[in-house]
């Protein structure tokens, strides 16, 4: 986290305490409040959960909110991580039953019974990694970086390019299995050809991004023995500028190295860590549930509705992503309970039954019963839905 980033967006003074996410939904781990009444936001769409959710929300979801929305302030590289998919989350949580009630939570690899997909829309400048490169990009790299492990511990990755996945996936194990005495040399001479080489860039030439060399520095020293390191090298290293999103599916191994962005994704808060933590590494189950496989993740494609609404477009049933700059909007083919989170300037909220103002940093809920409303944006607004 920062101490200037999210402070600033819900208009508070920045204090030294640094802030690293804002939740707005109604997951155990973080239930929003409800300002006017003080209620768990939970418990506040339950009194009357046909009025917010609707009956085709129910029918498939219950008066459960399948989505969470969240801000992250990110000045250093995240926990290397990656999410299960349903029936993996589904397998964890029920085998894991008989340890929950004698292990603390933070031992669990599953908080809950749900997949995790999320997409991740850049408010700043944002590096991020994700999915992994071509056997063949991060062979070359190693040799060139790792010369003398590389033949001692890695030549086998010189195999059959229809082997490619397979080797991968050895590569990965290898390195998160070895002992510490095998890995820390093999570190040890990586980071001092990633410092001797002065051709390869610490960040981008415009500054705004980390590159590969940059990220490794950033992490050496609070991870020195871990293998996490050479994930910048594995994964793709992904520049967003603002209004860029990734879509990440589940079984993407990732992290977020720096900058700020508004996360939406599944309700879930299961996350099996790969490295560059202090917590939990489950080599076994990461290895179960990660997708070992050369994978290009692109920026997720938009559409412009006829409202004037843009539309990410991401292959989700649980959430759905829609941004409005400056403007007047009419609302009215509604589908779902809403969340309309402001991030730049204000925005006038009016329907039948409220008019209201909502200011930058305001999160508002509209429930799916309201059968059309009109904004007047004057900044950005974030809508956030059930798409079925």
């Amino acid at each position: 986290g920062n101490t200037t980033y999210i402070p600033n967006l819900l208009g508070q003074m920045p204090d030294e305490n640094k802030k690293a996410e804002l939740w707005f939904g109604t997951h155990p781990s973080g239930d929003a409040k409800v300002v006017e009444t003080e209620e768990q936001l939970s418990a506040f769409l339950k009194k009357d959960s046909l009025h917010w959710f609707g009956q085709a929300h129910m029918d498939c979801f219950s008066d459960q909110l399948p989505l969470l929305l969240k801000v992250l302030a990110i000045e250093k590289p995240l926990s290397i991580q990656v999410h299960p998919s349903k029936a993996q989350a589904l397998e964890g949580w029920n085998w894991e039953e008989h340890l929950r009630e004698r292990t603390p939570k933070d031992l669990w690899n599953y908080k809950d019974p749900n997949r995790k997909a999320e997409v991740i829309y850049a408010l700043t400048p944002m590096t991020a990694m994700c999915g992994f490169r071509p056997l063949s990009e991060i062979a070359i790299d190693l040799k060139h970086l790792i010369p003398f492990s590389y033949v001692q511990h890695f030549s086998y990755l010189e195999g059959a390019p229809e082997l490619s996945d397979a080797l991968l996936a050895r590569l990965f194990e290898q390195l998160y299995t070895m002992k510490k005495e095998e890995l820390n040399p093999i570190i040890k001479e990586y980071l001092a050809s990633l410092q001797a080489d002065e051709s390869l860039p610490v960040t981008s030439v415009d500054g705004l991004f980390l590159e590969r060399k940059g990220i490794v520095l950033s992490c050496c020293e609070e991870y020195p023995s871990d293998p996490g390191l050479f994930c910048p090298y594995l994964l793709n290293v992904k520049h967003l500028m603002p209004s860029d999103a990734l879509y990440l599916e589940p079984r993407t191994l990732h992290a977020y190295v720096k900058g700020n962005g508004l996360e939406l994704m599944s309700a879930s808060d299961n996350v099996l860590r790969g490295g560059l933590t202090h917590k939990k590494v489950d080599v076994k189950e990461l290895m179960k549930i990660t997708s070992i496989k050369a994978k290009e993740v692109n920026t997720v494609p938009t559409v412009t509705g006829q409202s004037g609404r843009v539309h990410l477009l991401t292959p989700t049933e649980e959430f759905h992503l829609m941004v409005l700059s400056s403007g007047s909007y009419s609302i009215n083919d509604r589908r779902s309970i809403e969340l309309l989170f402001v991030t730049e300037g204000s925005v006038s909220f009016a329907s039948d039954h409220e008019s209201k103002v909502l200011t930058k940093g305001t999160c508002h809920v509209v429930a799916a019963s309201l059968p059309s409303y009109s904004l007047e944006v004057e900044g950005t607004l974030f809508i956030a839905d059930v798409p079925r």
